[in-house]
């Protein structure tokens, strides 16, 4: 079983936001979702277009895949029907034999546009702790680095960060404007 982090409420706090080629107008964010070495990847068509859509409509969104691409760690995106209860979206370790690191983040797909979007923000935030932490392989490893960094949720090996929450809100701020 996979360790998770929950994402919950969201602040603000602009300064915790990941600045990989922030407001660089040379890096094609949304190219970033489509070559062929990409970072963060899709499940599906519904999850593609709202990551194209977060990159068109948030900077912060847009730092956010510049920042992962340029990590060591491979991001999956998927819808999912159900998760625990108050619990929105959650990023999972996967573990492999290889030395590849793959991270999975599950958001609840009858969300609206916009609060999806956040939410992966957030999740994405965490998949950047996580890069940060190449010691990070297995959810023994993901348990660890979260005790150290993270705030204990309502659940086992259920984690937040203040980062990622103000992360989520900075998103969530630029898309409605």
């Amino acid at each position: 079983m996979a360790a998770s982090l929950a994402a919950w409420a969201l602040s603000s706090d602009p300064a915790s936001v990941p600045k990989a080629a922030a407001n660089d107008a040379t890096v094609p964010y949304g190219a970033l979702l489509n070559e062929p070495f990409r970072r963060v990847r899709a499940a599906d068509n519904h999850v593609k277009r709202l990551l194209e859509e977060g990159v068109r409509r948030s900077a912060t969104f847009g730092d956010l895949i510049a920042a992962v691409n340029a990590t060591d760690v491979i991001v999956y995106v998927q819808r999912v029907d159900r998760l625990a209860p108050t619990v929105a979206g959650q990023l999972m370790i996967v573990p492999v034999a290889n030395a590849q690191r793959y991270l999975r983040i599950q958001v609840l797909g009858h969300l609206s546009p916009e609060e999806t979007i956040a939410l992966i923000g957030h999740e994405l935030r965490h998949a950047l702790e996580i890069a940060a932490a190449p010691d990070v392989r297995d959810q023994k490893g993901l348990i660890e680095l979260y005790e150290r960094i993270g705030e204990r949720g309502g659940m086992v090996h259920s984690f937040d960060t203040r980062a990622a929450q103000n992360t989520g809100h900075r998103v969530r701020r630029e898309l409605i404007g």
